[in-house]
């Protein structure tokens, strides 16, 4: 194969899709988006108890921000409060590894291989909410629902009100970033473009800490995600002759076939990868864009490797000395019993 015909295989502006997330994730946490999400899991907690306000707080910003940079925001948080008072630490990162993989998952923005999927397949922001929303709604009940008998360990002494003002730049920008993107389905303005004005109005709220901005971009984790894109895009043209059969019948949305074959590979090298090698292999349309989201979302609950963003919650958990055997066992359950969901 030439190299111009192997690169017509490489999608620019899925690259730049991701660099441009990347940029409005560090965009947010320049603008003091750490005490922004702190501030609401507080007054959550004072409400519902700590483990349903990791679930609420997930809910409601995975969709939002790329879930690989919720996590490295909110697990911090769950570890500091589970060695403060003393309570299992597995039921609460569970709950954060669960909800921002099914949250992530409804919208194109919300993790990696819904943005590779979204910008294949062409599909609108509001189509691709409309074909995941439902399923993944019903598979966060029932995780919340497997979760509920362990909240009671995870309650501690209610933390003191809070008297800091509330940083409102980070709502704002999330704010900005939503009408944007979601405008552009009405508006037929490519992704990328809405993406890009998201990033760079960013900095009309950071001008001062554009040096902060730097800081928290968070060029090597964009860097892996780039190298397991292209890797895999690579794997995808070796193994075609083989592998394309049954990466068209998974693209198709056919069951059990589809959910069987993104449960499997997913688990083996994550769901980035196993949408990408997909992607590689078939053309994807804009039907089969949001049952692969759906599938590759729950996928990624089932086991440690099965998401990018468990493996960095697990990692930073087990680096604060707390154990994550039972917190692995645990997200096994929830997340198998949760994936069951794709077959309806």
């Amino acid at each position: 194969m030439q190299v111009q015909d192997l690169l017509q295989h490489f999608e620019p502006s899925v690259y730049v899709s991701l660099a441009l997330l990347f940029g409005i994730a560090a965009q947010f946490k320049a603008m003091d988006g750490y005490a922004f999400l702190r501030r609401v899991l507080a007054s959550l907690e004072t409400r519902v108890g700590v483990l349903y306000a990791v679930v609420i707080l997930t809910s409601l910003f995975s969709p939002l921000i790329l879930n690989d940079v919720l996590v490295l925001i909110l697990t911090p948080v769950v570890i500091r409060y589970s060695k403060q008072y003393n309570v299992d630490v597995a039921p609460l990162v569970v709950a954060e590894i669960t909800f921002t993989n099914i949250a992530s998952s409804v919208t194109p923005l919300g993790n990696p291989q819904n943005i590779l999927l979204w910008q294949t397949s062409g599909i609108a922001a509001t189509g691709f909410v409309a074909g995941t929303a439902l399923r993944l709604t019903l598979a966060g009940l029932v995780s919340a629902a497997l979760l509920y008998p362990l909240s009671r360990r995870t309650r501690g002494p209610r933390e003191p009100p809070m008297t800091s003002p509330v940083p409102l730049l980070p709502a704002v920008y999330l704010l900005v970033v939503i009408i944007a993107i979601f405008s552009s389905a009405f508006l037929d303005v490519p992704s990328v473009d809405a993406l890009s004005f998201s990033f760079f109005i960013g900095f009309a709220f950071t001008f001062r800490t554009l040096l902060r901005v730097a800081n928290e971009f968070d060029l090597r984790t964009l860097a892996i995600l780039y190298l397991l894109v292209a890797s895999v895009t690579l794997v995808a043209l070796a193994i075609e002759p083989v592998a394309a059969t049954y990466a068209a019948q998974a693209a198709s949305g056919e069951q059990p076939f589809s959910a069987a074959f993104f449960l499997v590979v997913s688990s083996a090298i994550s769901n980035v990868p196993a949408t990408q090698l997909v992607i590689g292999l078939t053309a994807i349309s804009a039907h089969a864009a949001t049952t692969i989201a759906v599938e590759a979302g729950l996928a990624g609950n089932v086991d440690p490797i099965s998401s990018f963003a468990n493996i960095l919650a697990l990692l930073m958990v087990r680096r604060a000395g707390l154990p994550i055997r039972r917190a692995i066992v645990l997200q096994l359950v929830v997340g198998l019993v949760a994936f069951l969901v794709v077959f309806l």
